[in-house]
Parts: C-alpha cells; sequence; structure tokens
C-alpha cells in the first residue's frame, strides 16, 4: 500500500540494489491509495515502473490497484511499457478506466502461460465494449484458468452516475455491484480459507479470480481488501481441476451477440455469466455456477 507522493520520494532516491531485488521478484502486489491528481503522479513514476518491471524477469504474478472510486485514466502501457514477463501466470488490475484493445494487448503478450486474469473494477472507455474483450479470452487465451471481472463496467455510466447524484464521489461504488447475500458468502468462504491454514507463501500471488469457485474472498475495506487471492497454483481446489460440462445445453450463450452487452452497464448476474462464458464453463453445471 502506497500512497503517490509516497512512490515519487522512493523513485527520486532508488537504493543501489533496486534491480537486484527486481531480478529476485516472483510476486508484485501494489495497491495506490487516494491523493490529488493522481493520474499526474502515475505519470511521474512511469519510467521508474519501466525500470523495475525490465528487470524483474522472474515475475509469476503481479498486481497493480488503483480507488475503485477514484479509477486511474492513464493508458495501461503508461505502467507495464510493453513488457513481457516470459513466466507470468497470474496478472491484476484494479481501478482503471481503459480500452478494449489495451486489454487485449496486454493479455496476448502472456497467453502462453497465463492462467489467471483479474480485471477489478475496471471501466471500458467509449468505443469499447466488454464482448470485444471477452470474445478474445475465449478464443485465444486457451491457458487461462481463472477469471474475475468483478465489478466491472463503463466509465460514461459510471461518470452520470456521480453527476446525476451531486455528491463527491464516496468510497463505495455505484450501486449494481456485489449484494449483501454476496458479501455474507464472502465472509463464509474466507472464514472457512483461514481454518484450512492456507499459507500464503506457498501460492503465486492471492487474488479470488473465479467468484463463483471461490466465494470472493476479499474484503470491501480492510488490510485484505487489495489482495490479490489467487488460488494456489496446481491445487485440487483451483477451477483448472474442474471438468468442463459437455451437456450440451442451450442456456448459456453461443455467441457474442448473446452475451447482453449493451455498452451501457454490468450487474452482478451478468459478469458472473461472462466469467465462465470466458473460460468456456457452463453456467448451469460448473463448481459455485
Amino acid at each position: 500500500m502506497l500512497s503517490p507522493q509516497s512512490a515519487v520520494i522512493l523513485a527520486e532516491h532508488p537504493l543501489d540494489s533496486s534491480h537486484s531485488l527486481a531480478a529476485r521478484l516472483t510476486c508484485l502486489e501494489l495497491h495506490f491509495d487516494d491523493g490529488s491528481d493522481l493520474d499526474s503522479r502515475m505519470q511521474e513514476l512511469s519510467g521508474a515502473f519501466k525500470s523495475i518491471f525490465e528487470a524483474a524477469v522472474n515475475m509469476e504474478a503481479v498486481h497493480v490497484g488503483f480507488p475503485s472510486h477514484r479509477p486511474l485514466s492513464l493508458p495501461l502501457e503508461t505502467i507495464f511499457h510493453g513488457v513481457r514477463w516470459r513466466k507470468l501466470l497470474a496478472f491484476g488490475v484494479q481501478g482503471w478506466r481503459l480500452d478494449a484493445d489495451e486489454i487485449i494487448g496486454l493479455a496476448r503478450r502472456h497467453r502462453d502461460r497465463l492462467k489467471g486474469l483479474r480485471l477489478r473494477d475496471v471501466l471500458l472507455k467509449e468505443g469499447s465494449m466488454w464482448k470485444t474483450v471477452l470474445g478474445f479470452l475465449r478464443d485465444e487465451m486457451t491457458n487461462l484458468d481463472w477469471l474475475s471481472l468483478r465489478r466491472i463496467g463503463y466509465a460514461k455510466y459510471f461518470d452520470e452516475y456521480w453527476e446525476s447524484a451531486g455528491i463527491e464521489v464516496p468510497d463505495d461504488p455505484p450501486p449494481g455491484g456485489e449484494s449483501e447475500s454476496d458479501d455474507e458468502l464472502d465472509d463464509l468462504y474466507e472464514a472457512e480459507g483461514r481454518g484450512h491454514g492456507t499459507d500464503r507463501s506457498s501460492s503465486i500471488g492471492s487474488e479470488d479470480l473465479t467468484d463463483e469457485e471461490h466465494g470472493d474472498l476479499d474484503d470491501e475495506h480492510g488490510p485484505q481488501a487489495h489482495t490479490l487471492e489467487f488460488p494456489p497454483l496446481n491445487s485440487p481446489d483451483t477451477p483448472s481441476s474442474a471438468p468442463w460440462c459437455n451437456c450440451g445445453t442451450r442456456s448459456h450463450p453461443e455467441s457474442l451477440e448473446d452475451l447482453g452487452d449493451d455498452g451501457i452497464f454490468v450487474d452482478n448476474a451478468k459478469r458472473k455469466l461472462w466469467e465462465q462464458w470466458a473460460l468456456r464453463r457452463c453456467p448451469e453445471h460448473s463448481p459455485r455456477g
């Protein structure tokens, strides 16, 4: 957890061993606190990100997040600079306004190994549609086992909602996100996971990346609100162990046009269906579908 100003100060006074440390990194989780002129602050850090990410050749899991109520508007590559991590298995971003092509471009660079993708609180800009991203994930990301689209949406709806409310954007997301019943289930599954004594050091990151099968294990607030929470890779509990359904039913969308993407708003039930569809799983018979 960093404030943008603290990160700028660190970048101005780098440690001599920073590149050596970066080369040893296998997992990195960064979440930036709210602050004035966040876009400008992160633009100042662009060069530092490039230097560190290019040196981090052993990276297996990456998460960079921003406040969901004030999503970053900079291009994705202002932070990631076209870097390709040859060992990357899990990737996540949070609180960002993006074009569909930006998401597709980064995912395509890592499609040979990427197993988990988290796009939490990501808002697509005008001219982009989620069905474009979903179609790419379904057709080309053949190794993808986990996908989390929690509270995705469209930037225009987000802006119009808060403008019509006539108030300062609060910490809570717009309506249409997780319901109270979902939050209660999250607490239950988180308690169960703790009871199993999961060792964080034995997993690659820690993001939920499949809400139906892992219960969105993150809290909305507190120290775990921004962690990755990827399930341990190659664990019997990961979605990859669940066989895809070949029941042949017609209850799930068969094409992009059947997804119901209106380019305006994405409710919770729809995004869960989209997660299953992009992974080619049957929403009726997949575990926790």
